[in-house]
């Protein structure tokens, strides 16, 4: 990271942490997404801790599927409904980790999620801006949003619904990946995304568990001007009524293995 980089940094975060993290959403790459909001909501909210009751978040998948049609399939529809969540959660909370330096605070138990009209999650209101992260170990300054937050919901998930721990992860991990890349090209902030990045090439984490975000994604030369960027699972939207296989799925003919580049 650049030396101005890192003083626009503590210049923004130490004014205030929230506004500097929405001033990053009014600039590409990311003023097309919906960003965090904060403080008091001023719309109706969900704890997100409610959907850890698993009668409720059955509820709220059912509420989604419906908009798929009456016997939309239940898997698909809950990997869906998890990537407009995952998305939501783990885009601002890793963008301002990487660019600013602060952790936001998105244990389950902290915040609240605005609904959009099917059910799903539409953006997430935080009580405060966050803080400094307190460690610089991957593990560590990751932990609150991959053990305490994403690692709860998606046992939830997989029991409620039948599918795989495995596709949640890979939907979590195909946007986590997308973070890190996107911030180390970032010009005034080279090399940002590398902490995330490393970690998801870590097969084994520090305290010894198998990493279930490794490798998300993998970049294959399949005769195209740069390597495709293609899931390592497939996220099994197709199983939705209408729903075509994504660009970068696995299934799709044109996607299957040929040389691998990191």
């Amino acid at each position: 990271m650049s030396n101005v980089a890192i003083k626009t940094r503590e210049l923004w975060a130490a004014a205030n942490p929230a506004e500097a993290l929405l001033a990053l959403y009014r600039q590409p790459p990311l003023d097309n997404l919906k960003a965090p909001a904060f403080g008091q909501p001023d719309e109706p909210t969900l704890a997100a801790s409610a959907l850890l009751d698993r009668d409720f978040l059955s509820e709220q998948l059912a509420r989604y599927g419906r908009s798929h049609g009456e016997d939309a399939d239940r898997k698909a529809v809950a990997s869906i409904w998890s990537k407009y969540h995952f998305s939501s959660v783990s885009i601002p909370t890793l963008v301002a980790n990487l660019l600013l330096g602060y952790a936001l605070p998105v244990s389950i138990n902290e915040l609240r999620l605005a609904l959009g009209d099917k059910g799903q999650t539409g953006r997430i209101w935080l009580p405060h801006g966050g803080i400094p992260l307190s460690s610089q170990a991957p593990q560590a300054r990751f932990s609150t949003l991959f053990d305490d937050h994403c690692a709860p919901l998606i046992e939830a998930l997989a029991a409620v619904s039948g599918l795989s721990t495995k596709v949640f992860w890979s939907n979590l991990g195909a946007y986590v990946e997308f973070v890190g890349k996107t911030c180390s090209r970032l010009p005034e902030f080279s090399g940002a995304g590398d902490p995330l990045l490393d970690y998801l090439d870590t097969k084994t984490l520090p305290d010894g568990r198998r990493n279930p975000l490794y490798q998300p994604v993998r970049y294959l030369e399949l005769g195209g001007e740069t390597p495709a960027r293609v899931r390592r699972l497939c996220c099994i939207k197709y199983r939705l009524p209408g729903e075509p296989l994504c660009g970068g799925c696995p299934l799709k003919p044109e996607n299957k293995p040929a040389k691998k580049r990191r």
